[in-house]
């Protein structure tokens, strides 16, 4: 029996595939941008907050080991047996040459000593020893016990080698300094350079995207094909629709119909040719009890 023909698409249906697909690929795309963005700005903020972690850290267990290797220097006794810190001016050299030894091997490039009275005590940046750092919040914070810890880029910055570098990315950090009995005496400003980090994380974050914009690729392509399927199976289905739909030039005798060829078609190939439906004959009961009155049958038992 012979099955439908694909039929050839209207204009105006046409037209309106065509700007379906095109919604499609502008609203994927603007999804595709949104994904990418926010994915690699989470990617990105995600290991920035662990380098800043990880930073405060290690300045955390560095403070712990400097101060334990340089209390004999730095830690003294006032009259009243209260430990304060303070340098005195012959062991300068000396714990100065020392601390630098031990910040180059920590990869440290710089470091402040503060008193209690916010002053500074030593820094590798020699020039502000001896001032007080009254309006510093994030030192106050350290006084009182809480460590503070930020990241930030520094515009200009000195290194140990008292070299002036730019743009270099760090974590600052402030160690409260306390007593046996708890009681703060001061607290280090700890930087640690994480610009090589920063290097890596952008790296990792290019890398990972490119992995996320191949996988959304491979999906958007599945379900774009998957469209284009749909709006072939849905026009098949339209059109079989509009061809068993309106007038029908039946006969009132034969109940043939005509094509649109003018040719006449028994009911049933008219339909099996212009839509998926088959057709399997038997009687009904008003034909049965007329047609074959010998059997016996009628309407109300028939089955």
């Amino acid at each position: 029996m012979q099955k439908p023909q694909r039929a050839h698409m209207h204009p105006h249906e046409e037209d309106s595939n065509r700007r379906l697909r095109k919604f499609f690929l502008l609203s994927s795309s603007i999804s595709f941008i949104v994904i990418l963005s926010l994915s690699g700005t989470g990617i990105f903020l995600a290991f920035k907050n662990y380098i800043h972690n990880e930073a405060e850290s290690s300045a955390v267990r560095i403070s712990e080991a400097l101060l334990e290797q340089g209390r004999l220097d730095l830690i003294h006794r006032d009259a009243q047996g209260n430990a304060r810190l303070g340098l005195e001016p012959e062991n300068f050299q000396k714990f100065d040459r020392r601390l630098r030894e031990t910040l180059r091997a920590l990869d440290v490039p710089k470091i402040k000593i503060f008193t209690a009275e916010k002053t500074i005590l030593y820094s590798t940046e020699r020039a502000i020893i001896g001032r007080l750092d009254s309006e510093n919040k994030k030192l106050e914070q350290a006084l009182e016990g809480k460590i503070y810890s930020q990241f930030e880029t520094e515009g200009e910055f000195w290194d140990l080698e008292d070299e002036q570098r730019f743009d270099v990315d760090i974590v600052e950090t402030y160690i409260p300094i306390s007593d046996e009995n708890g009681r703060m005496i001061g607290a280090y400003e700890i930087y640690l350079d994480v610009s090589r980090y920063q290097h890596d994380v952008i790296h990792f974050v290019i890398f990972s995207l490119a992995i996320i914009t191949a996988v959304l690729a491979v999906i958007f392509l599945i379900i774009y094909a998957q469209l284009r399927k749909a709006t072939g199976i849905i026009h098949c289905k339209t059109e079989q629709i509009k061809v068993l739909s309106g007038l029908l030039p039946i006969c009132s005798f034969c109940k043939k119909i005509r094509d649109e060829d003018g040719n006449w078609e028994m009911l049933e190939e008219y339909i099996s040719s212009h839509s998926e439906s088959e057709f399997s004959h038997s009687f009904c009961p008003e034909c049965v009890a007329k047609h074959y009155p010998e059997l016996g049958l009628s309407e109300k038992n028939y089955t």
